[in-house]
């Protein structure tokens, strides 16, 4: 039995986050595969479709849980994020516009 001085933490998220991501993708290859067998329409279809999507709805809540609960520093965090950040040019203030900025209350 691991005692949690024994466990890296870094290793143990990337391995819950691996297995949670693995079984999502195994459910969307599911509900493709009942997709394909019985058509979008048919009625067994929709319900597994109802349930996959609920599955995948759980593991997804999960990996969501394990991004909060991990070091900020791991580096599984940070799949999915953007890289870059752009912002637009300033504008030009209207002079006739009210004068609004941060903590003026007016008067």
């Amino acid at each position: 039995m691991a005692t949690a001085k024994s466990i890296n933490i870094n290793n143990y998220c990337d391995a819950v986050n691996n297995d949670l991501a693995s079984m999502k993708m195994k459910i969307d290859e599911l509900r493709a595969d009942v997709k394909k067998t019985y058509g979008p329409e048919n009625e067994v279809a929709r319900t597994h479709e109802r349930h996959l999507v609920e599955l995948a709805d759980i593991i997804e809540w999960k990996l969501q849980i394990l991004m909060k609960a991990c070091p900020f520093e791991w580096k599984g965090a940070d799949k999915g994020a953007e890289r870059t950040v752009s912002v637009g040019p300033a504008r030009k203030a209207d002079a006739d516009a009210p004068d609004f900025s941060g903590g003026y209350l007016g008067g």
